[in-house]
């Protein structure tokens, strides 16, 4: 007869995995802010160990090397950053015009953490960062449409809202030209309505 598991134990249990998934947001976190701050090429895995406050072997027993690491912080960053959430509300936004602003509102979330990150996978001349960043917008175009589906007369409608909501525009008026991410923000829902909804 098997012994039950007491509930202390559960509590152990519980807790080292919580505390095994903030370890992980925290080498993610490091890496991705000396990415932004350094080049990928720069950092090295005892860069980014040095940077979360965890033991070197930590950083490859946890991911195994850099390139998983990248992948890791480009796709939670939908969790961290309640993105999930935000298509949610969006998806039960019956009016257009508000539906246009919210994707607005996610394209500046996404951007003020991702921006750099994903212009440099653009910029590596690695194949496999620059299928990762591919992989990234493909799938960012995909979950638009079925938002947009009733909003968007066509394939063309939903070409520009792609194009307009990536990140480059946010680098090319926040980081280039000094515009705050609110302002960003208002003057990318207002286009969207003026382009798409006219």
């Amino acid at each position: 007869m098997e012994e039950p598991v007491k509930a202390g134990r559960a509590y152990n249990t519980s807790r080292r995995a919580e505390q095994a998934r903030q370890t992980r947001r925290r080498i993610a976190e490091a890496a991705r802010k000396l990415y932004v701050e350094r080049g990928y090429h720069v950092v090295t895995m005892a860069d980014i160990a040095a940077e979360a406050g965890v033991a070197y072997q930590t950083v490859y027993a946890v991911f195994g090397n850099k390139k998983r690491l990248t992948h890791e912080i480009i796709w939670t960053t939908f969790d961290l950053e309640n993105v999930h959430d935000l298509l949610a509300e969006l998806a039960a936004t019956p009016d257009a015009e508000a539906r246009l602003r919210s994707a607005a509102h996610i394209a500046r979330v996404v951007s003020e953490r991702l921006g750099q990150l994903l212009r440099f996978l653009q910029e590596s001349g690695d194949p496999d960062l620059l299928a990762e960043y591919r992989e990234v917008e493909s799938r960012r175009r995909e979950q638009q449409q079925p938002f947009f589906a009733e909003v968007l007369s066509g394939q063309e409608e939903l070409d520009v809202l792609w194009a307009m909501t990536g990140s480059h525009l946010y680098l090319q008026l926040v980081d280039g030209q000094g515009w705050s991410a609110d302002r960003y923000e208002r003057w990318l829902g207002d286009s969207l309505v003026a382009l798409l909804l006219a």
